[in-house]
């Protein structure tokens, strides 16, 4: 019984990872990115946060930026 739980856990959680995000959300991330000043000229993945309302954004093969809602207001961090 573990085992068949373990089994279903481990396919939730590597599908929940597996998607890179719809072409709305990465559009408007594309877009919060570069309202923001930074470069992004394709966005390769958005991934939103387990414990917070903020998303992790791949750009280009080489940016890495976090959005976090700040009180009702998007803020673009840059990720080194």
């Amino acid at each position: 019984m573990k085992t068949i739980l373990l089994v279903v856990l481990g396919l939730l959680v590597g599908n929940a990872y597996a998607d890179d995000g719809s072409p709305e959300m990465k559009a408007e991330a594309k877009a919060l990115i570069q309202g923001a000043g930074y470069k992004c000229n394709r966005v390769k993945g958005v991934y939103p946060a387990q414990f917070s309302n903020s998303f992790t954004v791949f750009c280009d093969d080489v940016y890495e930026y976090t959005i976090k809602d700040h009180g009702g207001r998007w803020i673009v961090e840059v990720n080194d």
